[in-house]
């Protein structure tokens, strides 16, 4: 291979590795209460809907959306 075909794959492999770093760090660092929060409200919300499901039809795309919507609005509260 040539330097400048080298030097660019090491350049590429190098962005990659410092992207998944900076992805993945912020994932990391929640804490297990706000993974239990979540997990809650996901619950809640999940319940919640597919009680409004059984007297309204919905797809599964709107009570997937329904679901997202709740929990963001529940732990805005939290």
């Amino acid at each position: 291979m040539s330097r400048f075909t080298t030097a660019l794959f090491a350049g590429i492999v190098v962005a990659c590795a410092g992207v998944a770093t900076f992805t993945l760090t912020p994932a990391a660092a929640a804490s297990d209460a706000d993974a239990a929060a979540v997990k809650q409200a996901t619950a809640t919300c999940k319940a919640q809907v597919k009680e409004e499901a059984q007297y309204h039809e919905m797809s599964l795309w709107a009570r997937h959306k329904a679901v997202k919507k709740c929990v963001a609005e529940a732990l805005a509260h939290h």
